[in-house]
C-alpha cells in the first residue's frame, strides 16, 4: 500500500511538471497571502540648506516690551564746506537719527500621533516626526528671512539688464556682475561679515561679504574664466568639486531654500456682465502667481495678459491647473496703468483650476505682484550679498520643542494621543539697504 502511494505520487509529479497546458498558479492569484517586508532603515528627506538666519544681526526682544522691536541708527553729520571765521562761533550742526522697527510673529506646527500608530506602525513614527519637526522649524524661519531680504531694493542684473523681465537664457553670472556689486557696496561703505580664508586681515580688502547663491548660481560662478584662472592651482580640489569658496572680495556660501523663479503661459480670463461689477471699458493687466504648498515660496509668475473689459464687467480667471501650488490673482488697479508691475493682489490661496471671480479692481493698498519673468520658458536665479547688519532677526521666544506625556486628561481620558510641535516667535527686518543686494540671473545650467 505504501508503494502504492509512492507510485502515485511520483507519477502526479511527472504530470503536473509535464502537463503545460492547463492553468498555472502564480504569484498575482496567491498575493492576498503575501506579506510586505518592510525594512528598518527608513529613507532620507530632500536635505535643504539653510542660511539666511546664520548671516543675520541677532537681536532679543525682552518680553515685557510688546511686539515691535527699534532700531536706532544716528546719522552721518554733514562735513562743514567753509573755515572757520576767526574769533566766531560756526552754526550749530543739527543731529539726526533713523529707525528701523520690526513687529514680531508666531510661527509653530504640530503632530498628533495615536497609540494605535505608536503600537502598529513599524518605524518609531513618534521619534520620526519629531525630527521632521525640526527639520520643518529651521527651514520656517528660514523661508521667514528670505521672504525680507528678498524684498530689499537693491538689485542688479549680468550686463545691461535693467528689470527682470529681460533676462534671456544667455545672462548667467559673471566676475563682472560680481565686481559691480562688490564695487558699489565697498563704496557705500558695507562692512564685511566674515574672515579672509588666511585667518588676518588685509587691510585693504576689509572682511569679506557672504554671498548666498543657489546650486545653479555656484556653477555659473565657478565656470567663469577668471574664477577658473585664480583658482587653477591654488585650489584645484575646490574648482574640481565645484564649489566657489572666497571671490572677488565674497565668500560664497550655497543654499537650496532660495527658490528657482519660473514662469508660464498666460491664465484664460474671461469678462461676463453678470455678475455686475465695477471695471470701466478699458484694459487691464491679469497676472497669476503659484505658491509652492510644501515651502510656502511664490515661485511661479504666469505671463501677464491684457484682458479688455467692457462698462461694469466683472472679471472670471481660470487658475492653472498644476497640482503642488496655490494660486494668487493680480490685476492692474486703475484704467491709465496697464504696466503688469503695477497689478495688485486681488484673491489668493486658490486651489488649481479653481474659477475666481472678482467685481472691482484692486486698490493700491494691496500686495503688489512680483516682477515678471521675460518668456513662459524663463528660468531666474537669486543670490544675495550680505554685509554687516545688513538685516536682524529679532528674537522675541527662542525656539521651544514641545512633547505632551503619555497621560489621561479630561480631554483625552483614555490617553489616546501625544502631541509632539514647537513655536517660535521672530521677525526680520532689512537695516540698510545698501548694505545687500540681490543678484537676478539666468543659468547656463538650468
Amino acid at each position: 500500500m505504501v508503494r502504492f502511494f509512492k507510485n502515485l505520487i511520483s507519477n502526479f509529479r511527472f504530470e503536473y511538471i509535464h502537463n503545460t497546458s492547463g492553468a498555472t498558479t502564480t504569484f498575482t492569484t496567491l498575493t492576498n497571502d503575501a506579506v510586505t517586508y518592510i525594512a528598518k532603515k527608513t529613507l532620507m528627506i530632500a536635505g535643504k540648506i539653510v542660511r539666511f538666519y546664520e548671516f543675520g544681526d541677532k537681536a532679543q526682544l525682552e518680553s515685557g516690551n510688546s511686539k515691535t522691536f527699534q532700531y536706532t541708527t544716528y546719522n552721518r553729520l554733514a562735513l562743514p564746506t567753509s573755515a572757520l571765521t576767526e574769533g566766531t562761533t560756526p552754526a550749530s550742526t543739527t543731529m539726526s537719527i533713523s529707525t528701523v522697527t520690526a513687529v514680531s510673529e508666531q510661527w509653530g506646527a504640530i503632530v498628533v500621533l495615536t497609540d494605535v500608530a505608536d503600537l502598529t506602525i513599524k518605524h518609531k513614527a513618534l521619534q520620526k516626526g519629531i525630527q521632521l519637526l525640526g527639520v520643518q522649524a529651521a527651514e520656517t524661519v528660514d523661508r521667514e528671512i528670505y521672504k525680507v531680504v528678498a524684498a530689499g531694493t537693491t538689485v542688479y542684473f549680468p550686463g545691461t539688464i535693467t528689470i527682470r523681465s529681460s533676462l534671456t537664457s544667455t545672462d548667467v553670472t559673471t566676475s563682472d556682475t560680481l565686481r559691480r556689486i562688490v564695487a558699489n557696496m565697498r563704496d557705500v561703505g558695507a562692512y564685511g561679515i566674515d574672515k579672509p580664508e588666511n585667518g588676518t586681515e588685509d587691510p585693504e580688502m576689509g572682511d569679506l561679504y557672504v554671498f548666498i547663491v543657489d546650486s545653479f548660481m555656484e556653477q555659473d560662478i565657478s565656470a567663469d574664466p577668471d574664477f577658473i584662472d585664480a583658482n587653477r592651482y591654488a585650489k584645484a580640489k575646490r574648482l574640481w568639486n565645484g564649489e566657489v569658496g572666497t571671490f572677488l572680495g565674497f565668500r560664497f556660501v550655497r543654499s537650496n531654500m532660495i527658490p528657482t523663479l519660473t514662469s508660464g503661459a498666460a491664465v484664460s480670463t474671461t469678462t461676463p456682465a453678470s455678475p455686475v461689477g465695477t471695471f470701466t471699458a478699458v484694459s487691464h493687466r491679469v497676472i497669476v502667481t503659484g505658491v509652492d504648498t510644501t515651502f510656502g515660496y511664490e515661485k511661479v509668475i504666469y505671463q501677464p495678459e491684457s484682458v479688455t473689459f467692457a462698462a461694469l464687467d466683472s472679471g472670471s480667471t481660470t487658475m492653472p491647473s498644476t497640482a503642488g501650488f496655490t494660486y494668487n490673482l493680480y490685476v492692474t488697479p486703475t484704467a491709465t496703468s496697464t504696466d503688469p508691475t503695477t497689478a495688485r493682489l486681488v484673491s489668493s490661496g486658490n486651489a488649481a483650476s479653481a474659477v475666481v471671480v472678482y467685481l472691482d479692481p484692486p486698490t493700491t493698498s494691496t500686495a503688489l505682484v512680483p516682477a515678471a519673468l521675460n518668456s513662459a520658458t524663463s528660468k531666474v536665479h537669486q543670490g544675495f550679498a550680505i554685509g554687516k547688519e545688513a538685516y536682524t532677526v529679532v528674537d522675541l521666544q527662542n525656539l521651544q520643542a514641545t512633547l505632551t506625556e503619555k497621560a489621561f486628561t479630561d480631554s483625552d481620558p483614555l490617553g489616546q494621543r501625544r502631541t509632539a510641535g514647537w513655536k517660535t516667535m521672530f521677525k526680520s527686518v532689512i537695516n540698510t539697504q545698501n548694505f545687500m543686494a540681490r543678484l537676478e540671473a539666468e543659468s547656463a545650467f538650468d
